[in-house]
């Protein structure tokens, strides 16, 4: 390796270590501020809460990668132009392009170590972090319990209250308990003025007091008549005491979990679920078209009572009439069912689609995220050496501005993949496609000394607009 390619490596190795790990402190900070209620007061080990910051930073990888390269290029090739250290370099026969070599390759290296993190790292990383933030943030039933939110974290009931109070928060206004345990619905509410909850020492079972309340139960009838008047039991009481199993809520391991989404699986998993999601799409299309078929069979018509011999125009008259009333009611039943059995599976099928293009852009993202590195490379780095500033002023702000039409550019065109507006690959492409060009176009202006930050040259145009009109108010009147 040359005594050049050391210079710009080293130059280049620590302003971009350290805007990384500031990146990545930054992000994993919004995720703290998000979920600092469903993290503190819980009662579990500090090692738990350590190990999901731990995982969550590994997921914000993809977002913090190409923000550091994009800042410590920026940073490291102002500065270099700002100390007359390209020009040196320039004026000794090497162009920008060489300068520039040693960044490239270790850049197109990043890539492809960005593309193995986010295949096999990132989604483990995801299990992991989710897994960890659920349990913990279900560790402790009684603290989720918020004002005015139905709380359906206990299994079979949903709880209301209208306010907390006390000391440890266990006192309650306006309660509301809705038993849903049975197969029929939510036959059974609870309603109480005041209330206060604690929780057993062994932490099994949640105890619920109510006071000054009602107990309202649906009444179950057999005969129809009955069931139109909708009759209830409703009991009044002084005291209530409820109790709640936590044995769902029991600490043990919190990492553990069977349940993977798409941002959980690695390229060949994703390929495997696309396919297997297709031939679950496919199959329910036939088994549609099966039961559609089968709804609309003439096969018995022959069988029907007709009136006479001729087959009439008017479909009705070919029957009798004691039959017709019956078969217009069969039509109108069996056309209702098919209505509503059509616009189940549309709307399945619609569901279906999205999710298979979930998993679609998922494959395609690790992609693109690596590929964006050398990218907003190709962007920093010339505009690095043009404005010639070095340092955390002027860089920071334009690689944050460049990062977030980035940013914003890439999530808008993954909406519009999610809602089936646009395919997945244009969809997590079309941000790349369009920056690739603008860097490049950097990347010659700056190899080529062109000057495009300066203001009078985009000035000169308005000046000789500016003259030639005066010029002519000059002129005297013939």
């Amino acid at each position: 390796m040359k005594i050049i390619d050391r210079f710009v490596l080293k130059s280049f190795i620590k302003p971009f270590i350290i805007t990384f790990l500031v990146m990545i402190l930054f992000l994993l900070m919004q995720f703290v501020w998000k979920y600092i209620d469903d993290l503190a007061g819980r009662g579990v080990e500090w090692y738990y809460i350590a190990e999901l910051l731990f995982y969550t930073s590994a997921t914000v990888v993809p977002m913090a990668l190409p923000l550091a390269v994009l800042l410590s290029s920026i940073m490291v090739l102002g500065t270099m132009g700002e100390n007359n250290e390209l020009a040196a370099l320039k004026s000794s026969g090497h162009s920008l392009i060489r300068v520039m070599r040693p960044l490239i390759i270790f850049m197109v290296f990043l890539s492809l170590g960005a593309f193995l993190f986010a295949n096999y790292v990132i989604p483990v990383a995801n299990f992991k972090s989710e897994t960890l933030r659920v349990n913990i943030s279900n560790a402790k039933p009684a603290l989720s319990i918020q004002p005015g939110v139905f709380y359906a974290g206990i299994e079979g009931y949903s709880i209301k209250v209208g306010d907390k109070y006390g000391p440890n928060q266990n006192k309650l206004r306006e309660v509301f308990i809705y038993d849903h345990k049975g197969n029929n619905g939510n036959q059974k509410v609870i309603v109480a003025e005041t209330g206060k909850m604690r929780v057993t020492p062994d932490e099994r079972y949640l105890i619920i007091n109510l006071y000054n309340g009602h107990v309202y139960e649906d009444y179950p009838t057999k005969k129809r008549e009955d069931r139109d008047n909708h009759p209830f039991v409703k009991t009044r009481f002084k005291e209530n005491i409820i109790r709640f199993s936590l044995s769902e809520f029991q600490q043990g391991d919190l990492r553990e979990s069977g349940r993977k989404d798409f941002d959980m699986l690695n390229v060949n998993q994703l390929n495997l679920t696309v396919d297997s999601l297709k031939t679950v799409k496919s199959n329910r299309k036939k088994e549609f078209e099966k039961q559609m078929r089968s709804r609309y069979n003439f096969a018995q018509l022959d069988t029907m009572p007709l009136a006479s011999v001729e087959i009439s125009s008017n479909i009705l008259s070919n029957f009798k009439e004691n039959t017709q009333p019956r078969i217009v009611q069969n039509a109108m039943r069996i056309a209702r069912s098919s209505k509503a059995y059509f616009t189940n599976a549309s709307k399945e099928y619609a569901w279906r689609d999205i999710v298979i293009t979930r998993h679609i852009l998922e494959w395609w993202k690790k992609f693109s995220v690596s590929f964006s590195v050398l990218v907003l490379f190709f962007v920093g780095a010339p505009l690095g050496a043009i404005i010639r500033k070095g340092g955390m002023g002027m860089p920071v702000v334009i690689s944050v501005v460049i990062f977030i039409v980035y940013h914003v550019g890439t999530t808008s065109f993954e909406k519009l993949g999610r809602h089936l507006v646009w395919d997945p690959v244009p969809a997590m492409w079309t941000a790349n496609l369009i920056l690739l060009p603008i860097g490049f176009w950097l990347t010659y202006k700056s190899a080529t000394d062109s000057v495009i930050f300066n203001a009078e040259l985009y000035l000169k145009p308005f000046q000789k607009i500016a003259r030639l009109l005066g010029t002519a108010q000059k002129k005297p009147p013939k």
